[in-house]
């Protein structure tokens, strides 16, 4: 039977029970708030979003993999810093965007060489990293007054249009598409998803687990690593703190989009649309004038009610009678094989 006749089937598919909410959740803003669909408001919500999709992106990957990386808040952070501190020597946009990359590959490298090659807990790793890389931003901001460059190219790397498109948009789309397919068509994207389901079974079966918890750890740096290029472009100031709290806004944004905790399941798309979905909530409090005070209370009751609803929907469906058809098709298999 066909998904068109039975519609229920939809909810069977990953993401759209969160993305029904997601677009409630529009709908909803949109009466509410006259000003929620100009374009401006469109136009500063989707580059406001890109550092924390690009997290919830890169973090998938370690998520996956059944790890977890508390650090990516502290590397966008140094990333935008480095990023920011070369482009304002006059040195060119390349030098300034390589600064940033390599300030994530550095700390990526650094958690994956520790979690895989010296058998360290990922959560101590990342979190002494996410302590580490803090305090390094707060001594270099505070020794370097990181104010901004009127280097045009570097702005234009968030700022600029690309057919309409902000620049710094159509980059973290880019980033997204090729991380889809790394991930869904490729033997290390499969790799990760076993080693996620089962690290010893994965092992059995020729998988490197130490190499894909390696990896995975870098690739979450170097995307946290081109975060901080766009949002060192889009904000042309650095100061100490920034970066803070990022990593519980993209694990938050996994976690909606439906990427496991425990590992081996979710997916890019999904991570991203989860944290679009945190960055459209926290705007549309804004512009409904809810007390800034309550934004956290309410953005964690959004969290639980995605996230119940989709789980919800997933187990209604595993737990509702299966339709004739199939119960035909199972008792002709059955009788078949008796026959034989």
């Amino acid at each position: 039977m066909s998904t068109l006749r039975h519609p229920s089937r939809l909810l069977a598919i990953d993401g759209v029970a969160v993305s029904i909410v997601f677009l409630v959740m529009l709908g909803y803003f949109s009466v509410a708030s006259p000003a929620f669909l100009t374009g401006d408001n469109i136009y500063n919500t989707f580059v406001e979003s890109i550092s924390t999709v690009l997290l919830a992106a890169g973090l998938t990957f370690v998520l996956i993999s059944g790890g977890i990386d508390l650090s990516i808040g502290s590397t966008i952070g140094l990333s935008a810093a480095a990023t920011l501190f070369v482009a304002m020597t006059g040195a060119s946009t390349l030098m300034a965007v390589l600064a940033g990359l390599v300030t994530g590959l550095v700390i990526g490298t650094i958690n994956g060489a520790f979690v895989a090659g010296a058998g360290v807990s990922d959560f101590i790793v990342t979190l002494a990293t996410l302590s580490i890389g803090a305090g390094l931003l707060k001594v270099f901001t505070g020794r370097t007054q990181l104010t901004g460059t009127d280097n045009a190219s570097f702005l234009a790397l968030a700022e600029g249009r690309i057919l309409g498109i902000p620049t710094g948009v159509f980059i973290a789309a880019v980033v997204l598409v090729v991380l889809e397919v790394i991930l869904v068509k490729t033997p290390f994207g499969r790799a990760v998803y076993a080693t996620g389901v089962n690290a010893n079974a994965a092992f059995l079966a020729g998988v490197s687990v130490r190499r894909i918890r390696f990896s995975v750890f870098v690739i979450s740096g170097v995307v946290a690593g081109i975060g901080g290029v766009l949002l060192a472009s889009h904000l042309n100031s650095v100061q100490p703190g920034l970066g803070g709290g990022y990593e519980l806004t993209a694990i938050a944004g996994c976690v909606v989009g439906g990427v496991s905790l425990a590992g081996g399941r979710g997916s890019i798309w999904r991570a991203a649309l989860g944290a679009f979905f945190l960055s459209v909530l926290s705007r549309g409090l804004q512009l409904i004038g809810v007390d800034p005070l309550w934004f956290s209370i309410v953005t964690g009751a959004a969290i639980v009610a995605a996230v119940a609803f989709d789980r919800g929907a997933q187990r209604w469906l595993q737990s509702s009678p299966r339709p004739a058809r199939a119960l035909k098709t199972a008792a002709d298999a059955s009788t078949a094989q008796n026959a034989h």
